[in-house]
């Protein structure tokens, strides 16, 4: 099968990412997945020499916004050494008031002003 310009077009279309006039690549790069990210963060914590800590049913990261991050069974890692603690897993953000009524979404300045 002899090769044809429209062959060879096809081709050359195929192997280039922009539009007219662009560079040429033989092969589109593939981004990596964020495993490696995640080893480098194990790694980490490994050095930090934290433990886990079994049994947390939630955890509460409240903001200055008035909103807090709840999660809901964690995976908490702490070293009492490096005085460091780990919250990771996944989490809803919701409104400070929803997560603590009796607190009333006050700040705590406002309840020592009282």
């Amino acid at each position: 099968m002899p090769i044809t310009k429209e062959m060879l077009e096809k081709r050359a279309a195929a192997v280039r990412l922009g539009g007219k006039g662009s560079m040429r690549r033989t092969v589109k790069a593939v981004h990596k997945s964020s495993a490696g990210e995640n080893k480098q963060i194990q790694n980490s914590l490994k050095q930090l020499g934290v433990s886990p800590i079994n049994e947390i049913d939630e955890a509460f990261f409240l903001r200055t916004d008035g909103t807090a991050f709840v999660f809901k069974n964690p995976k908490v890692q702490a070293s009492m050494q490096s005085q460091c603690f780990v919250v990771s897993g996944s989490y809803d953000t919701k409104q400070l008031t929803d997560v603590l009524p009796e607190r009333g979404g006050r700040s705590r300045r406002e309840r020592w002003r009282r």
